[in-house]
């Protein structure tokens, strides 16, 4: 039993802070929350958090744990990276990522990985994973970030063209391990910058959502610009990822879009740190991270389930740290601090249909908690101050 005393509490749903908090941890989950009586005897392990602010597990909901952020696109998901997911899962619990979400990597490593983790083989986040990304034949990704690498193209993704059996595929790659299903609406190189590439049809995307809902998976999507993100709304996506890259031809969501996702509770993981990273003033791509921040806020004050993700994986976003980041710049769009940490937590949980389970500091909840030096409801910046990592149970930082 780990008892964490005198802590100052901010649970994952939103509500006011709980001060001078004990949480009582009893193996991997939370026996209970006391704030009107001193913690019990017979602890194995009490810490006195006096002056400090614990928080639930941080989740990313965008990532790819086998991407290394150097500039090698073309190492990016292939075999020999298994150094970088060890690396980066490390990484993970060191800034409080204690679940993440995969948005594509190798199959079948990353369900390996997930199932170890899974099973406390050894320290890593909790992992839900799509495994391989589903694209149209000589578009993006494989055939532009990643330099058409043959073992991407066997490993990582499902290529799609006319002849394929799109449902077989999506249930073939469900009866993998898939817990979600990753799709692209993407027709433009950005490394050939405005050269055209193929694109999945608006009938194809389709096909993929309602396979996905059909085997009782959801489904996201990768979106560049606002005429995307209608097509993906209007086919029923569970997630939009990104909202508006660098190669963004319409900025502008449309307010009939927004009422979409509104009904649909579809979620927006914007991955405002990863658009921000790749931008450069001098480069030929269109400057969007400003327009991407008002129209994230725009979005989020209608309603719309906004959702925290990094990107991480790709070069200049490092795995851990870059969701501070991220959740500082959900600030700059209009959140509080306690609505973008929220997001991160309880929100994410929500996304990743494990809202039961984590996100939240709650009696019977999965024990991951991470400790703060200073009060991040006053500066987002202090979530970074971390003293204390415990994931599943166990302290892996502190």
């Amino acid at each position: 039993m780990i008892i964490l005393k005198n802590a100052t509490v901010i649970d994952g749903a939103g509500k006011p802070t709980l001060l001078n908090a004990s949480i009582i941890i009893n193996e991997n989950r939370i026996e209970s929350i006391l704030t009107d009586a001193g913690p019990p005897d017979g602890a194995d392990i009490v810490i006195d958090l006096k002056g400090k602010y614990v928080l639930p597990g941080l989740i990313d909901a965008h990532i790819h744990l086998g991407g290394t952020d150097s500039f090698d696109y073309p190492a990016i998901g292939t075999r020999h990276d298994t150094y970088d997911y060890l690396k980066n899962r490390t990484e993970a619990l060191k800034w409080g990522v204690t679940t993440i979400r995969s948005a594509g990597d190798h199959t079948p490593e990353i369900f390996e990985f997930r199932d170890e983790a899974a099973a406390r083989r050894y320290y890593s986040p909790r992992i839900v994973a799509a495994g391989k990304m589903v694209q149209a034949r000589g578009g993006h990704p494989v055939y532009t970030v990643m330099g058409s690498d043959e073992n991407i193209v066997a490993n990582a993704c499902v290529i799609v063209d006319d002849a394929t059996d799109i449902e077989a595929e999506i249930k073939r790659l469900i009866d993998s391990g898939a817990d979600w299903i990753k799709t692209f609406i993407s027709e433009i190189d950005k490394l050939n910058y405005p050269a055209p590439v193929p694109r999945l049809s608006a009938g194809q995307i389709r096909t993929i959502v309602d396979a996905a809902h059909k085997y009782g998976k959801p489904c996201m999507i990768h979106v560049d610009d606002a005429l995307h993100f209608r097509e993906a709304a209007e086919a029923g996506a569970d997630s939009i990822e990104h909202t508006l890259t660098g190669v963004a031809t319409k900025t502008e969501i449309d307010d009939d879009v927004i009422e979409t996702l509104i009904k649909n509770q579809t979620y927006v993981v914007p991955t405002i740190i990863s658009i921000k990273a790749h931008e450069n003033p001098d480069g030929d791509l269109p400057l969007v991270y400003e327009k991407l921040l008002s129209q994230i806020g725009r979005l989020f004050r209608a309603g719309v389930n906004i959702g925290v993700g990094t990107d991480s994986g790709i070069p200049f976003v490092p795995v851990g740290a870059s969701l501070h980041d991220e959740l500082a710049e959900l600030v700059k769009c209009g959140m509080s601090p306690l609505e973008a940490i929220t997001a991160a937590t309880g929100g994410n949980a929500k996304l990743l249909r494990k809202e039961k389970e984590i996100g939240a500091i709650l009696p019977g909840y999965l024990a991951d908690l991470v400790v703060v030096e200073g009060n991040p409801l006053e500066d987002i910046t202090c979530t970074k101050k971390i003293y204390m990592v415990i994931a599943d149970g166990r302290i892996v930082r502190g």
